[in-house]
């Protein structure tokens, strides 16, 4: 299927490919970290970068197929085969070194990031050069880490969470054995899961058995663990292990329970899963929290979730989080950190702010985290790591944001040409030899045809059988709830087009050619099944309005209930200090609440709102548009605290 689409998600992405993935100094520093081994001296995490970006990177390709960014994607991609050693070792460790801290983590991000090049690589010669490269890297990991004499246990490979970031290399391993199936490479990945992934704690099995949330883990760490449970999905699809299966969806479960919040994504204490439904509204801590490096992570298992269970709480969670806290992530307005801003080294400020000085005083362009009670955004640069003898910095956050970006438009709308996800069980020798994981990253209808998951306005263009078939999407979705979907095909041709109706609809009417279907409720597919011909005509009507809710109760913290945000179908509102007060109390009366489209709003914003609440009105708009000058000029806020409750 190719998309076009207009609006927000295409903004985002095409900002994103200009202001970052374009930056052929920015490819240059990520690449030249491999030239030595600079994170010797504090165990980092150097060498996550270039396959960061290079995943998010090669994924915006996919939509924009950008022949610039294709070359520059190129260049990088020769850069980092250079720098491989005879062994086939690509790492920013010394041999001394090595195998400690991040040494791991970083080579997982490498595999990653040759693998999703691999995916989208259009030169034969180049293609088998990067898949070789891979098996090289892997094979050397595999020669030193596992069990045996001489090798080191993976979860000992690493001082921090456990080994859990060590672990999470499962996903590319089990990737490299569908597209080289060397029994080495699976036996490798059967290594790392019966190992159990942390050490001296199995969160597999403690997942399958499901008497914990994640937050009673004894390692905590939100976004590693979820990347442990996206290779485990991989390895269970691959295996055909039900099991394994189970015990991902029933992790994932246990996130939607426990873990979820208004804006999306998840961890309200700095980067760690803390119960987040209910900690989201905690009057004691003040600090970091909604990491985006979680955000973007959490929206990857959800998607990956949602393609093997076809359930559609999770793919609500993806949308949920890419228009409130991923999109809100994104600096639009050429922000930079301030005053009030944290640095894990003190002398990282003075180097943040060479960097800026350099650039024009244009900050990075993803923030690294969000607040959903009073506050505001660009308060630090996660995984800030100084390069180039402190004339240049990168982080983790800054070099994952591509991916989830560019995630939304893989996520939106689906076909059956090879993405008719939910995916089903399949055994191994079905997977084997398949180009990556690509057909379960996408989803359409699994019996075939189109599926519209996200609304986006645009055009879509796929084959049903031999006919081409374009569907041209216009609505205003999220901020109004009608989409109209005009059909235009080469002939008649027979095959079902599926709309999600989301669960936060009120009620939904939907009509092909004016005729009114049946069966139409919220939180449910509607399938249309039908002969389609050019001039078709399908709209969809949604009504939602304005939700409030409320902070769950704490014992520990009583004022944690006294709080409420308004929800506008996936948006989360939000007050922000350019439009009004911030901080103050609100009246919540009868809880009725009211929401009124502002048609002219002083900030730039997706929409604004004048809402009604206990007697008062103010304004508020869109989370995504919060926040955005990185200071408190601009405090926001979700959650509002309550008088007298």
């Amino acid at each position: 299927m190719k998309a076009v689409y207009e609006g927000i998600a295409d903004e985002m992405i095409r900002l994103v490919e200009r202001e970052q993935l374009k930056d052929q100094s920015l490819w240059r520093l990520v690449t030249k970290q491999f030239e030595g081994t600079p994170d010797d001296g504090d165990h980092g995490w150097r060498g996550e970068y270039w396959g960061k970006l290079m995943r998010g990177a090669c994924m915006t390709w996919q939509y924009t197929k950008d022949e610039e960014l294709y070359a520059i994607l190129t260049e990088a991609v020769k850069g980092l085969l250079a720098a491989q050693e005879e062994d086939g070792r690509i790492s920013t460790y010394s041999r001394e070194e090595e195998f400690q801290g991040w040494d791991i983590w970083c080579r997982k991000y490498v595999l990653l990031g040759l693998l999703h090049f691999y995916e989208i690589c259009q030169e034969p010669w180049l293609k088998t050069q990067v898949r070789e490269a891979a098996g090289r890297h892997l094979d050397r990991i595999i020669d030193k880490i596992g069990e045996g004499n001489g090798k080191k246990r993976i979860t000992l490979a690493s001082d921090a969470w456990r080994g859990i970031n060590s672990s999470s290399i499962l996903e590319p391993v089990v990737w490299l054995y569908m597209l080289e199936p060397k029994e080495r490479y699976l036996e490798f990945a059967d290594y790392i899961v019966k190992n159990g992934g942390a050490e001296g704690f199995d969160i597999f099995q403690a997942a399958y058995e499901n008497r914990l949330c994640p937050y009673e883990y004894p390692v905590v760490k939100a976004y590693e663990l979820m990347s442990c449970f996206e290779g485990l999905l991989l390895y269970a699809q691959v295996k055909g292990d039900e099991h394994w299966r189970q015990a991902v969806i029933r992790f994932a479960d246990r996130l939607l329970e426990s873990e979820a919040t208004v804006a999306g994504g998840s961890g309200c204490h700095h980067e760690l899963f803390n119960h987040s439904a209910l900690m989201q509204t905690g009057t004691k801590y003040d600090g970091l929290m909604l990491e985006t490096c979680v955000t973007v992570t959490w929206m990857k298992l959800m998607w990956k979730v949602y393609l093997t269970t076809g359930d559609m709480r999770y793919l609500e969670e993806v949308e949920r989080s890419a228009f409130n806290a991923l999109y809100g992530a994104v600096n639009t307005q050429n922000s930079a950190c301030g005053p009030e801003a944290t640095f894990d080294e003190p002398h990282y400020r003075s180097v943040y702010h060479r960097a800026l000085a350099e650039n024009g005083g244009r900050g990075q362009i993803f923030d690294s985290y969000s607040p959903l009670r009073r506050g505001i955004r660009g308060r630090a640069v996660g995984g800030f790591k100084s390069m180039e003898e402190e004339t240049a910095y990168c982080g983790c956050c800054i070099a994952i944001g591509a991916a989830g970006v560019a995630l939304v438009s893989q996520a939106a709308a689906g076909d059956s040409a090879g993405e008719a996800g939910p995916v089903p069980q399949r055994a191994v020798g079905d997977l084997v030899g398949e180009a990556g994981p690509a057909s379960w990253r996408t989803a359409g209808d699994p019996a075939g045809g189109i599926a519209l998951n996200i609304y986006l306005p645009g055009r879509l263009r796929t084959r049903a059988g031999e006919t081409a078939v374009e569907l041209s999407v216009d609505t205003a979705y999220p901020m109004e709830g009608e989409v109209s979907v005009l059909v235009k095909t080469d002939r008649e041709v027979s095959f079902p087009i599926t709309l999600r109706i989301p669960s936060f609809a009120e009620s939904c009417q939907v009509f092909v050619n004016g005729v009114e279907q049946e069966k139409v409720r919220a939180g449910a597919f509607l399938r249309l099944c039908r002969r389609w011909k050019t001039g078709d005509r399908i709209r969809l009507s949604l009504s939602y309005g304005p939700r409030l809710v409320y902070g769950m109760e704490n014992p520990e913290d009583h004022g944690s209930s006294r709080h409420v945000a308004v929800l506008y179908g996936p948006l989360a509102l939000a007050r922000d200090r350019r439009l009004g007060e911030v901080g103050g109390s609100v009246r919540v009366g009868d809880g009725k609440v009211s929401a009124h489209r502002l048609e002219d709003v002083e900030i730039p914003c997706q929409c604004g709102f004048s809402v009604g609440l206990g007697g008062e009105e103010f304004a508020m708009v869109d989370y995504a548009s919060a926040g955005k000058t990185w200071g408190q000029d601009s405090a926001m806020e979700v959650w509002m605290p309550v008088k007298g409750r």
